[in-house]
This record gives C-alpha cells, sequence and structure tokens, in this order.
C-alpha cells in the first residue's frame, strides 16, 4: 500500500479515514488543508498541516481528495502548483464515498446498510425533496427518482410559486423557511403526507437509492424503520460539532428546551454527544409512526427553543433552526438505535 495522505479535514475526510482505517488497516500520513480557519489542528492524533507548508518530497505518495464535489476542481489546482501529478491524486466523488462507506458501515456491528439491497414505485412512499427561488443553479441537474417528490419551501416568503407541491399550504411553518431551511418540508410531511413511508431531501442531496430498490425495500418493510444517511465520523466526539454552526446562546437555548419538552431525550443527551457519529442534512426516509414522532419530538423542541432565544426565533433569518435540527436528529435516532431497524444509504451530491 502506498504512502497517502488526506486532503481536507472536515466531515467527508474524517469519515473516509475512519472507514479506511478500520476496513483496510489503511492510516493517512497526515491531514492537508488550505487554510486553519475552523478546522482541527489533528484528527484521531494524525495532524492537520496547510498545504503551502506540505512538503513534496516522496513521490509514491497518493493524496486522497475528501471534501464535497464543488471544491474538487480548486483543490486540483492547488495540488498542481505543488507539482503534485495528477496520476497521484483520487478524488473522492459520490460514488467511490458512498462505496467505501457502505463497506465500513455493512461491517459495523452497531449499523446496518441498505446498499445490499438490491417494477414502478409503490405510491407508499413520498420523499420531500426540499427546493426553492433562492438555490443555486446546478450544473449536473439530473431527473431524480419517482419515489422523490419535489417541494417549494419557503413559499411564504417567495414572489413566485415554482412547484405544484409548496409548503405554505395548511397547517405550516413556511414563514419560518429562513431559519428551518429545508424543515419547513419536513413539516408540511408530517402534517400533509399519509404515505406509508416519509421522507425529507435537498435539492442538492439525494439518497443514492433507485426507484427498483426503493421497490425491494418496499417489499422488504417489515425488515427496517428508516432510513439514514451513512453518518459522519468526528474527533475527538460531536460535543463542538455545533460550534461549525451554532452560537452558544443558541445552544443552550436548546438544550433548555429539550429539558423541558424531552427529558427523556435530555438525560440520553451526553451519552450521544460523547461519540463518533452524527447525521447530517436533515435527511431520512421513514415509516410514517416513526416519521410522525420524530417530528413530533423535534418540531416541539425547535418551537420551544425559538421562544428562549435572543433575539427571539422568528424575529431573525440566519438558519439556526435548520442546523439545530441536525443535531436533533442525530439525538433521537441514536437515543433510539436499539428500539428502531435502521439501515443507511449513500447520498449523491448534485453540484
Amino acid at each position: 500500500m502506498h504512502p497517502f495522505c488526506i486532503y481536507g479535514a472536515g466531515i467527508v475526510a474524517s469519515s473516509i479515514y475512519t472507514a479506511l482505517k478500520n476496513t483496510y488497516n489503511c492510516i493517512p500520513t497526515a491531514f492537508l488543508i488550505s487554510e486553519t480557519g475552523g478546522n482541527p489542528s489533528e484528527i484521531d492524533g494524525i495532524p492537520v498541516r496547510l498545504l503551502s507548508e506540505w512538503s513534496v518530497s516522496d513521490s509514491s505518495m497518493f493524496y486522497l481528495v475528501a471534501v464535497p464535489e464543488p471544491h474538487h476542481s480548486e483543490i486540483a489546482r492547488s495540488l498542481g502548483q505543488k507539482s503534485i501529478d495528477s496520476g497521484q491524486i483520487v478524488f473522492i466523488d459520490n460514488c467511490l464515498e458512498n462505496k467505501i462507506m457502505g463497506k465500513f458501515y455493512s461491517q459495523a456491528s452497531r449499523f446496518g446498510t441498505a446498499q445490499q439491497i438490491l417494477d414502478p414505485v409503490s405510491p407508499g412512499v413520498e420523499v420531500f425533496q426540499a427546493k426553492s427561488q433562492m438555490d443555486k443553479p446546478l450544473q449536473n441537474c439530473v431527473s431524480g427518482p419517482e419515489y422523490v417528490c419535489p417541494i417549494q419551501v419557503g413559499t411564504a416568503l417567495a414572489g413566485e410559486v415554482l412547484l405544484d407541491r409548496r409548503d405554505d399550504e395548511g397547517d405550516n411553518i413556511s414563514s419560518k423557511n429562513r431559519n428551518y431551511c429545508e424543515l419547513t418540508a419536513g413539516y408540511y410531511a408530517w402534517k400533509h403526507s399519509h404515505a406509508d413511508y416519509k421522507g425529507l431531501c435537498h435539492y442538492r442531496r439525494i439518497f443514492d437509492i433507485d426507484d427498483s430498490q426503493m421497490q425491494k425495500l418496499l417489499e422488504r418493510k417489515g425488515e427496517w424503520d428508516v432510513i439514514l444517511p451513512y453518518p459522519s465520523v468526528h474527533y475527538p466526539d460531536i460535543s463542538r460539532q455545533h460550534s461549525r454552526y451554532v452560537n452558544e446562546s443558541d445552544w443552550s437555548a436548546m438544550l433548555q428546551a429539550l429539558k423541558e419538552t424531552a427529558p427523556e431525550y435530555y438525560d440520553e443527551f451526553d451519552c450521544v454527544f460523547q461519540g463518533k457519529y452524527f447525521y447530517n442534512f436533515n435527511m431520512l426516509i421513514a415509516r410514517r409512526k416513526v416519521f410522525d414522532d420524530y417530528c413530533s419530538f423535534l418540531f416541539s423542541v425547535l418551537g420551544r427553543t425559538e421562544e428562549l432565544t435572543t433575539p427571539k426565533g422568528w424575529e431573525r433569518a440566519d438558519r439556526f433552526a435548520g442546523y439545530l435540527g441536525e443535531n436533533l436528529t442525530t439525538l433521537y435516532f441514536m437515543a433510539n438505535r436499539d428500539r428502531l431497524k435502521i439501515i443507511h444509504a449513500g447520498k449523491i451530491w448534485l453540484t
């Protein structure tokens, strides 16, 4: 095995590192980054080094680029400027990331995997894909699976109607979209969808599950309660993950809201957040009863958090509730991992 470095120090890099270490016993020499801002100084005892200070002395060294795909071309230029040959660079794209993480999680005793489960889809599933007029154009925009239902989010704030399905219908929180992000679509699914299985994804991120695979999953519905994206892995644990996006006063307000509205989950908090696994992106597909229970928990905590923040949640527009939602999603499903049949799938990052 050639020596290698991992370019990146975020959730993709630490997750790929963990998979390679535990599946293949491969350890990188270092993690490389372009700038120090917000990055750790080490990951699991392995140094995080600036590329500008990196000495390219080993021609056998490989460089695994483990960052979101939109940054790949920029990083290729940076590595080229260090006279690193393109043949030494391996880009971890959606497909390769899903294969690596699928291999790891299929062997991890605490997690299952949807990748082992290989024809139109039953109407018993609706996975809502949040889209808005604020979305950036996508270069590789492809038609999603039939079971994915595009829904316009933030419609109450928009100047135009983009889609037939909108989050401002009936009981809704559409006007809170600037704080809740894609979760206003999750609220819509909770209140308005009666499908046997309901879910949520993002205009830039969908599950790597096609229609035929989903049909097989529905035929084996007694074997699973929820599909989640492969969790990212963090060092030393996930307790400080929120600090990149949420200020401490909002975090304290959420903890107080959790203690008041869901004390059984508050009691699980320390145990879960001392672990390494984190569910990003507010993505899931779940049995209706599970989805609705999760939403009841999630929106109760977030609603009370809005009341406790300064300024109040409804006086702001900074996406704090969406970020807190990822933490609460992690808490809910990690706390219930022994009760629920959880399987995992890769995601496709649309760019």
